[in-house]
């Protein structure tokens, strides 16, 4: 199988060199990498952006007959070694890489795709949308007394707590807010997506999450040009993302978008 880019976007939300998204694009491989924030500065580099770095040197140097089972080994093997030499927890990442000799998607974490036009989107975690709806009571529960500015300052804290908590629940065997990445430990087979690309397939998308900011998030967009469209909308109607796209914050000062944003569309061949 052979995949020929058609179009490919990848910004950070600042559009600046914080952006922790990544693409890989070569003979065996395409795949989009988002480095999670959460993982939080390490030796003075977003952690996100370290672990995106990692994964995509995995994938540069893999070689083509690879399964899925040996590129997780291999990227939790490296983001493990880095975060043992650094003394911190390991950085971590979702991925969804499309293996051109296996004819394959694999994919762990949110990261959505498309085959055919037909996109795959992943719920949101259980930590996510416990922690949107509580969001949304303090913001709308302020507002409510009155004290709009205070909603800021009770969340600051809450929000930092709650992004170093999800370090201990990645790839948890036994936690009810368990999901799923590449990270420091092997995450766990219910994990592992692994899809087979039929032979009719013409075209397949890869994207971050940042790139799905649909109503409920399940309408992919059809090309960038569309993905930017539906950006803009959602920064102009919802730009606190509390009503039409729940989200663990709103579009930062000064951003262009809610987050890292990339897109890749993919015309496939035999």
């Amino acid at each position: 199988m052979r995949a020929e880019i058609i179009e490919r976007f990848c910004e950070g939300k600042f559009r600046d060199d914080r952006n922790e998204d990544a693409v890989v694009a070569n003979a065996c491989f395409v795949a989009v990498v988002d480095g999670s924030t959460a993982a939080g500065a390490i030796a003075g580099e977003p952690g996100g952006r370290l672990a995106a770095r990692l994964v995509c040197d995995v994938l540069e140097r893999l070689p083509a007959e690879a399964d899925a089972g040996r590129f997780v080994g291999e990227a939790t093997a490296a983001l493990h070694a880095a975060g043992l030499r650094h003394g911190v927890p390991a950085p971590f990442a979702a991925v969804a890489v499309l293996s051109l000799a296996r004819r394959e998607i694999w994919r762990i974490g949110d990261c959505p795709f498309a085959i055919g036009g037909a996109w795959r989107i992943a719920d949101h975690f259980p930590h996510e949308q416990a922690y949107f709806a509580f969001r949304r009571m303090i913001l709308r529960g302020y507002r409510d007394l009155g004290r709009p500015h205070a909603a800021a300052e009770t969340l600051a804290g809450v929000t930092r707590d709650w992004l170093e908590m999800t370090r201990h629940w990645l790839n948890a065997d036994d936690h009810p807010m368990s999901f799923g990445a590449l990270g420091g430990r092997l995450p766990p087979a219910r994990f592992v997506e692994v899809l087979d690309v039929r032979r009719d397939v013409r075209e397949i998308t890869l994207a971050s999450d940042g790139a799905v900011v649909s109503p409920a998030g399940q309408r992919g967009p059809g090309d960038v040009a569309d993905m930017l469209a539906q950006i803009s909308a959602l920064k102009a109607r919802d730009p606190d993302c509390l009503s039409l796209y729940d989200y663990w914050r709103g579009f930062p000062e000064g951003a262009a978008y809610l987050d890292d944003t990339t897109l890749v569309r993919l015309a496939i061949s035999e």
